[in-house]
């Protein structure tokens, strides 16, 4: 089909980059794999990368690519490059290779693409992160007369959508929300609305109508009874999105609705936080201090909070905590970094989102504080904890994030935590919000001065960079002071 900025002479250029040079596009195989039903990962981290041919080579206008290596089960053999056109991701490229050149595209033009991997039963892997880049001159120099002068390219975004409230949406499974209609230099040319599913931002399907000044969407297809948080970004015809609305909360219609909720069912949702202020005093280098005020729910048992950062075009989840403040890391001193939370009880019932607060992360940039925590520190009675670990892996290197919760009863008042390596060949190379150290396979972090204490229920939030060669698997088992971890 064609593509929008795309020119039709030359969509495409010779793709998988291999080496130091070009490989020749290959397809799919012409039979398939019986019986696969496991689809390939998701490629590695999708990249503008260097083109590697020598100046001068005159392969046009374009784009080149590169991202890591998907797996799968029996194979991964091919690579759907796709472009997004009209909100909506079609691939124009099949490649073997972690790598692709899209030419054939408009100077200074700004275009998103993702890599989805197959294998030979044509099963399809989830897609990787989602890349925008500007067209330029493929042969890595500009030619001997100058190009004509491109048409002015527009690059401002349009204005976030403000003032989102809930919206009654009288359709079982249906939930809507309405906000103030954005502007644009050019135009605003639609919406899209994300949803909180399953622990990350989705964007979903919505039925959009205007009257005067607001905007009304209606998501379809929701489990009813069950609460969604939603913030929507407006973008233009030249593809620029918005920052992100502020989060709303949104129950899905239950029709024709029943008389009284079954005996024990809880549908009321904790009250609302309030009050979220930096908390001073501590040296936390490019990080910030938060709490709020405490809320409380109808079945007597203290809700957990989940804090939202709002980024460029969406929101960064912080993690969930069980008491009412949270020290986020990792952010960039001195810059303003706006936060909201959110409170959720037992049944999945979720509060309105707090106000909007802006904090300021400390000045970073400081030598390490001395870890306060001995290394022959034990663990003590009621200990228990929890390790999640996640790691974005691409060709080489990874990126991981690391979640401690204290499980136990009692506080943990300084911390180790220690695990191994599968494999020879996986280094830590930095790491943040823990003393890192690594001797063989063994990995140890522990605390700064500024997070040494874990009360029942929090968790805290680390990670590190790291290389690897060959595969990169997740360590076996997690310990804290000597306390093995779930």
């Amino acid at each position: 089909m064609p593509v929008k900025g795309l020119h039709t002479a030359a969509v495409l250029m010779g793709a998988g980059l291999m080496g130091a040079g070009l490989v020749g596009a290959a397809g799919l195989p012409a039979s398939a794999a019986a019986g696969d039903t496991t689809p390939p990962s998701a490629p590695g981290a999708l990249w503008h990368c260097p083109l590697p041919a020598d100046p001068g080579s005159g392969l046009g206008i374009g784009v080149s690519l590169c991202w890591g290596a998907a797996t799968d089960d029996v194979g991964v053999t091919a690579y759907d490059v796709q472009v997004k056109q009209d909100g909506v991701f079609t691939a124009i490229r099949t490649t073997t290779g972690p790598g692709s050149i899209v030419s054939g595209l408009t100077l200074g033009q700004s275009y998103t693409f993702r890599v989805v991997a197959k294998d030979a039963a044509g099963n399809a892997g989830p897609p990787s992160n989602e890349l925008t880049a500007s067209a330029g001159y493929l042969s890595g120099m500009p030619p001997s007369s100058p190009p004509p002068s491109p048409s002015p390219i527009d690059r401002t975004p349009p204005t976030r959508p403000e003032g989102p409230e809930p919206y009654a949406a009288y359709v079982n499974g249906a939930a809507g929300l309405t906000w103030t209609k954005s502007t644009d230099d050019v135009a605003v040319t639609g919406y899209t609305v994300y949803a909180w599913i399953d622990g990350a931002f989705t964007p979903v399907t919505a039925q959009l109508s205007s009257s005067g000044d607001r905007v009304v969407g209606v998501v379809y297809n929701l489990t009813p009874g069950r609460d969604y948080l939603f913030y929507v970004v407006a973008k233009d015809a030249a593809g620029n999105i918005s920052a992100p609305s502020d989060l709303v909360r949104q129950r899905a219609m239950v029709e024709p609705p029943v008389a009284s909720p079954s005996p024990g069912t809880d549908t009321t949702p904790p009250g609302t936080p309030t009050g979220m202020a930096t908390v001073t005093g501590m040296d936390i280098p490019g990080g910030v201090f938060l709490a709020w005020y405490t809320v409380s729910d109808d079945s007597g048992i203290p809700p957990r909070y989940d804090l939202f950062r709002r980024t460029d075009h969406g929101y960064a989840y912080e993690g969930e905590n069980g008491t009412p403040r949270d020290i986020v890391t990792g952010l960039e001193g001195g810059k303003p970094y706006t936060f909201q939370v959110v409170a959720r009880d037992a049944a999945g019932n979720l509060s309105n989102p707090s106000a909007p607060y802006t904090a300021i992360a400390q000045p970073g940039g400081t030598s390490s504080p001395s870890a306060s925590a001995s290394p022959s520190a034990s663990a003590s009675p009621g200990s228990g904890c929890r390790v999640t670990y996640a790691a974005t892996t691409w060709d080489g290197g990874f990126t991981t994030t690391v979640t401690i919760t204290n499980t136990g009863t009692a506080i943990v008042d300084g911390w180790k935590l220690a695990f191994s390596f599968p494999l020879a060949s996986q280094r830590v190379t930095n790491g943040w919000s823990a003393v890192w150290t690594q001797a063989g396979t063994a990995v140890t972090a522990e605390n700064y001065a500024w997070n040494k204490t874990l009360k029942p229920g929090q968790s805290l939030y680390l990670g590190f960079n790291g290389t690897y060669t060959g595969e990169n698997p997740k360590p076996a088992s997690f310990t804290l002071n000597g306390t093995t971890c779930s």
